[in-house]
This record gives C-alpha cells, structure tokens and sequence, in this order.
C-alpha cells in the first residue's frame, strides 16, 4: 500500500471533516473596547465652600454610551494646608460612587491636583506630610471604587498636575512621592510618571521594564506608566526629552534625545500603558509624523479635547495607504482606530482528518493592528454551537447554552505588529457539526470586540465557521 493511503479498516478508525471557514475580512469601524481611545476631562474642584453641583452627576451619568475613557481631575487646592475635610472627602467618594453607576463602560484616569493655573510652586502644600496626608486619605477611596480606575496620574504636585514647577520634584523628594502612591492606590491601577526621566529615577536604572518583571503587581516599575502632556509639540516633547544622549549625562534620571526616549518607550510600553495630549500644530504632528511616533509610543489613551489646532489638523487629513481598509479614512478617525489594542482575525483552520481517538485541531490567526498592547488579562474561549442533521441549530443551544471549550492564551502578549496563532484541541464529538465562534471577554464579562466584518458580534462572539463530518 503506498505512503499516505490507509485500509478501509484503517479509514473506520479515522474521523473526516469538512470545513467551512467564513470570510475574514478586516474592518475601519469604531469599536468601543474599554482601556484604549481618546478620551474626556472631567474637572472638578473639592472646597468646603460649597457642594458639587448636579449637573456634574448628570453629566457623569448621561454620557456617550460608545465612550470608553475620562480624565478625572480632582483639584484639591483649597486643602494645602490641611487635611481634606470630611465634607470633601464626601463629595469625592460621591463623584465616584456617581460613575460607579453609571451604565456607560468608562475606564477612569484619574488626577489629584493643587493647580488648575499653572503656578504650580505658589499651589504647593506647606509640607511633605500634607501631601501624604492627602494620598492617604484619596487612596482609600481609590480602593473602594478600584473596579473603574485603569490609572492614576501624577503625583498630586505640579503645575496641572503635569510633575513640573514644584518644589517636591528633587529626586528625593519624588521618590519618597512615588512610592507612597505606590502603598496607597490599589495594585489593579497603574501609576503614571510625566516623563520616562522620572520612570528611570523612580526605578533607580536606565533599562526599562523586562517581560519577567511585568506581572510583579509588588514592584513599582511592572505599575509605573508614562503619561505625555507635550506629545509632537517640538523636538523634545515640550521638555519630555533631552539635548544629551544617555552615554553624555550618565545618569538615568536625566531626560536622553529624542531618538534614545522613543526607543526606550518602544520598549517599555509593552507591558505598561502610555498615553496624553498634542500641543501646538507643526511639521512634527502631521498625520504621517504623528503616526510613526504613536507606533513607537506604543500609544493607548489621548486627550479628544486638546490641541484643536492639530485634532482639526488631522479631521482635514486623508489616509493614503494601499491598504483599502484604510484609505480615505480621515487621519483623526485613523488615529482613534489605532489607539491601544485593535484585534484582526486572519484566518482559522481546522484538522479534517485524525484518528478517532485524537481531538481535532483548531488554529485561529490573529493580529494586533494597534499602536500597543492589550495590558490587562482576558478570558479566551471557543464556542461550539451544535447543529441538527438538517444543518439548524439544536434549539436547546439557542438561548445561549453553547459549549464553551477555555484556551490557554494570554492576551497580553498579543503585541502590535504582530500575528499569533491560537491551536485549540477540539474533542471530535463537538466539532462533528457546528458553528464555531471565537469569543474574548474582560474580567467583568463585557466582551473585546473584533475588526472583521460581518463575523464579529455585539456579544463578542467572532464566528469562524462550520464544521461538518463526512460520511
């Protein structure tokens, strides 16, 4: 018998299958995925002076359902020389407990500040004690309401709360800064640093973050992010970079070129978000510049707000691409599609023939066109919808009682640029006949949604195809 041929008593031992895989095609829609986007600011001053007023509840409650990120800013000034107040404490757990429940999906970026007016040094609290006072104080409402808070800027100093103009930004006094945040804001949020200069000072060392420290939710660096106020609006980010390479000042803390602070960020922001605002419309935020740099920024969140003159820049923009996907599109539009995570699938497989002893094997392509990483886990599975003879769905499956098979994958390791292939064993009496959908879901169950046309779902399912035994 020639290689390759099997007995018909061999073919009895073997299952067939044939499969009918969908059209994977990529779409430029918008997809509401929660930790990525542009984002709003909410600013709001605490005093005693006088309760927050209603229409900021309102507000808070009756946002854009398809929003996905705020900027919370808390200004806390008339508190610098003491304490916050019970009655202010009660206002502040009283706008989170507002966006709690609330109904639209918001991930929170929050900001503690004593300035509004950039005199950051006249707004700076009598003391260093204050200041902890204070972080003690907003952190255990930052426990309380942990389930919305994706990140916390800043550390209460500065002039807008940008980490400049204070007299609290020696290195010692930062690091003492850093990481009383660092004990005081839940390990589910991530801190965030004006500068990778900082993020250097704070981690004491010049190398960024390494894939074996990532998910050390004890250590700072594996929490620290970055947040960029200057992005694109000159050579240095608006004092975010230096004029001297790293090898020239020789110490980590100092602010490097622009080309060695990209590199560094490339890096880094694998495994831990960036994000911020342009200012001031130049040649280095035209659409084409702007887009190189949030690739190697590894860009997640951007104000949706500030600069108008370089958003209203990019509105007026067209994409030229040999990509149809893409060109056309205006540059704002491809901005925001390219913000954070954007999950493409390519293809899907399925083994058509195996013994009957062994399970099938399922292989799902997938690709992050993104500018960064997904940073948070998520549970991935496969769904298989089984169908009767006549090729309809079982009716007891209809209502959502598909068989849901876990795969082992990660995520967070699906990196932008990249293409990773997700091989599920399938057990036979499954697959004999059946839809197969792909489904991912965040902690809380609300679904990551896919960029294909018509096999993505509002519940998040992704449908690959069907299965079919053959006689």
């Amino acid at each position: 018998m020639r290689r390759g041929m099997c007995s018909k008593g061999e073919d009895k031992l073997r299952w067939h299958l044939a499969w009918e895989p969908k059209k994977y095609r990529e779409t430029n829609k918008y997809l509401a995925n929660a930790g990525r986007g542009f984002y709003n600011i909410n600013g709001i001053v605490i005093s005693d002076a006088g309760a927050v007023e209603d229409w900021v509840f309102d507000r808070i409650m009756a946002g854009e359902e398809t929003e996905t990120l705020e900027l919370l800013q808390i200004h806390i000034g008339a508190y610098r020389d003491r304490e916050i107040s019970p009655f202010g404490l009660g206002q502040i757990e009283k706008i989170f407990d507002a966006y709690a429940r609330s109904a639209r999906p918001l991930d929170l970026i929050v900001r503690v500040l004593y300035d509004w007016d950039g005199r950051g040094y006249e707004s700076d609290p009598a003391s260093m004690a204050v200041i902890f006072r204070h972080m003690e104080q907003m952190g255990a409402i930052f426990s309380a309401y942990r389930d919305r808070i994706f990140i916390v800027q800043g550390v209460f100093v500065g002039s807008w709360g940008e980490m400049h103009s204070s007299r609290y930004l020696t290195a010692d006094s930062f690091q003492k800064l850093i990481r009383k945040m660092q004990q005081v804001v839940p390990k589910t949020a991530y801190l965030a640093v004006r500068t990778p200069a900082f993020w250097r000072m704070a981690a004491g060392r010049a190398e960024p973050l390494a894939r074996s420290e990532a998910e050390d939710a004890d250590g700072l660096p594996a929490r620290l992010s970055l947040f960029n106020d200057g992005i694109t609006g000159n050579e240095t980010d608006c004092g975010t970079y230096g004029s001297c390479s790293c090898q020239e000042t020789g110490n980590p803390g100092e602010p490097w070129i622009r080309e060695e602070e990209l590199s560094f960020q490339e890096r880094l922001n694998l495994f831990v978000p960036n994000g911020g605002e342009v200012v001031i419309e130049n040649r280095e935020n035209d659409l084409e510049n702007a887009c190189r740099v949030f690739a190697r920024m590894r860009l997640t969140y951007l104000n949706k707000g500030y600069d108008l003159a370089v958003l209203d820049k990019w509105r007026r923009a067209v994409v030229r691409s040999d990509d149809p996907v893409w060109r056309g599109m205006s540059g704002l539009d491809y901005i925001e599609r390219h913000l954070g995570y954007r999950f493409v699938i390519r293809s899907a497989s399925l083994k058509e023939t195996e013994w009957r002893r062994e399970d099938s094997a399922l292989t799902v392509e997938i690709e992050n066109v993104g500018y960064a990483p997904r940073y948070r886990p998520c549970k991935v599975e496969i769904l298989c919808v089984p169908l009767d003879e006549g090729g309809a769905r079982v009716d007891e499956y209809r209502a959502g009682g598909e068989r849901s098979l876990p795969v082992d994958a990660d995520v967070r390791n699906w990196l932008p640029g990249e293409r990773i292939a997700l091989r599920v064993p399938i057990p036979v009496s499954l697959c004999r006949n059946c839809e197969i959908y792909l489904r991912v879901t965040e902690e809380n169950g609300s679904a990551v949604l896919f960029a294909n046309e018509s096999i993505a779902m509002e519940d998040g399912r992704c449908f690959l195809g069907i299965a079919r035994e053959r006689k």
